[in-house]
């Protein structure tokens, strides 16, 4: 009996995140769990004076350079994956949570870090706020 039927990814495009995926593979394949990829792109910052339009569009143009590795990740140890991109998040812990908690999600996995100096302190804090707030059990990789 499998005890992980759905497995959620956190994923940035960083290499910690790529490594996220990987174990998250595995553990999929091991469990014959479903695997789903989820980037969560946040609001603008405060202090951001561009147009959001084009900063949204970006970040999806951004995510789609990096998602094909992810899905070569899975492909790799044989497991099908499906990504979502939710964008326009006022939080990205809340927003990871609410789709953990809205698809029924067994199993959070997530980098400790993420892509820029700035992104790492954040995905820091994200992967803090799973840990603490999740109603299901959350893997950080390293």
């Amino acid at each position: 009996m499998s005890f992980f039927k759905r497995i959620l990814v956190a994923v940035d495009g960083s290499q910690v995140s790529l490594r996220a995926v990987d174990i998250a593979a595995r553990l999929a394949k091991n469990e014959g769990a479903e695997l789903v990829a989820l980037h969560v792109v946040p609001r603008p910052p405060f202090e951001f004076t561009g147009d959001a339009a084009a900063y949204y569009e970006e970040a999806r143009r951004t995510a789609k350079r990096w998602l094909p590795s992810v899905e070569r990740t899975a492909k790799t140890h044989n497991v099908g994956i499906s990504s979502e991109i939710i964008v326009d998040a006022s939080s990205v812990i809340e927003a990871i949570l609410a789709y953990a908690e809205t698809n029924n999600v067994d199993l959070i996995v997530t980098g400790t870090r993420g892509r820029t100096p700035s992104q790492r302190l954040l995905m820091g804090s994200v992967a803090s706020g799973l840990v603490e707030y999740a109603n299901c059990p959350v893997l950080i990789v390293r």
